[in-house]
């Protein structure tokens, strides 16, 4: 061995007996006294400098319930609604009423002849629109979910989704407007305006990060059932309403004639499965707000009494905030 190494070695053993007689001095032995036995990690303690803080932060990590009451903005799939484009391929559709007497005779001798004295015909255009859209709708939502530990839980939820489809459709008078020099055909368009109400329960299991005490970021995955129920679907001409759906179940319509109804209740349920992603904010120890991000992927409307409807699956969204309340609210002592 070299002189330098046995020299090294030499330092570092005096340099340890000297820190540990400086710490001994420091810390004499105390006697010996009778301590809590510290909390289990599964007892989520977590010391903090802030004692305020610390009750924030146990009152969202301990097991209980959280309840929640939010609002956001849902986009359907533009897969379904063609169902609304007045085609005579639909169950509901614009042939179920012209080709109706009574009403083609309202619409042509009370209404577009009114509108436009010099037209003696109209004809429903055949041309419907093969990419119908929904509007934005709004998305409300009760839930509520169960800790099971510190960072995962159960939750059931119920949404409310009512979307909303406009389309246009077309009457031509194919020999234009008597008098003109040219004499071009001439077209007038109309609207039809469905309204759908979407229904959703969901099941889902999910995790949240502990790591903050304030911003805890989670996800979650459930399995989803929902029932469609078409609310309203109406044909607007020269800004009189026909209910097409009443149409449907009574295509042979005779004045002060009863007839027998063919009865749709066009509901419907389905199936699907969700991913959520959101940031819980806790404001308080029994208070939180969370903007949430939901993917789902859906089958609606597998039922007979929605002959037609697309029953594939479809992919919808929905971005909102939820008020979020946990069982501390309730028991002080949590």
């Amino acid at each position: 061995m070299k002189k330098t190494d046995l020299l090294l070695y030499c330092f570092l053993a005096l340099f340890c007996s000297f820190v540990m007689t400086a710490q001994a001095q420091k810390y004499p032995k105390a006697k010996k006294v009778k301590t809590e036995k510290a909390p289990k990690e599964d007892d989520y303690y977590d010391p903090y400098d802030d004692e305020e803080e610390y009750q924030k932060d146990i009152s969202w990590k301990q097991k209980g319930f959280e309840f929640y009451l939010g609002g956001g903005i849902y986009f359907a799939s533009k897969q379904t609604a063609n169902y609304y484009n007045g085609a005579p391929e639909n169950d509901i559709n614009l042939h179920l009423l012209t080709n109706n007497k009574y009403h083609w005779d309202d619409i042509l001798v009370n209404l577009l002849k009114k509108a436009y004295p010099s037209m003696d015909t109209m004809v429903l255009r055949n041309d419907y629109n093969i990419d119908s859209r929904y509007s934005i709708a709004m998305d409300i939502a009760l839930g509520g979910r169960y800790r099971l530990a510190k960072n995962w839980y159960l939750e059931l939820s119920y949404s409310f989704r009512r979307a909303s489809c406009e389309n246009k459709f077309i009457f031509d008078n194919p020999y234009g407007i008597p008098g003109n020099k040219e004499n071009p055909p001439y077209s007038n368009w109309e609207y039809l305006i469905a309204k759908e109400d979407r229904h959703y329960i969901e099941l889902s299991v999910g995790y949240i990060f502990q790591n903050n005490p304030i911003a805890k970021p989670f996800f979650s995955i459930g399995a989803l059932f929902n029932y469609v129920r078409i609310n309203s679907f109406l044909a607007i001409i020269e800004n009189k309403s026909y209910d097409l759906m009443s149409i449907a179940k009574y295509p042979n319509w005779v004045p002060g004639v009863d007839e027998m109804p063919n009865y749709r209740g066009w509901t419907g349920a389905g199936y699907g499965f969700s991913f959520t992603a959101g940031l819980k904010l806790a404001v308080s120890r029994s208070v939180s707000l969370d903007p949430v991000f939901q993917l789902s992927v859906g089958s609606f409307g597998n039922s007979q009494e929605l002959p037609g409807f697309n029953t594939n699956l479809c992919v919808n969204y929905m971005a909102g905030v939820r008020i979020v309340i946990n069982d501390a609210l309730f028991f002080k002592n949590k």
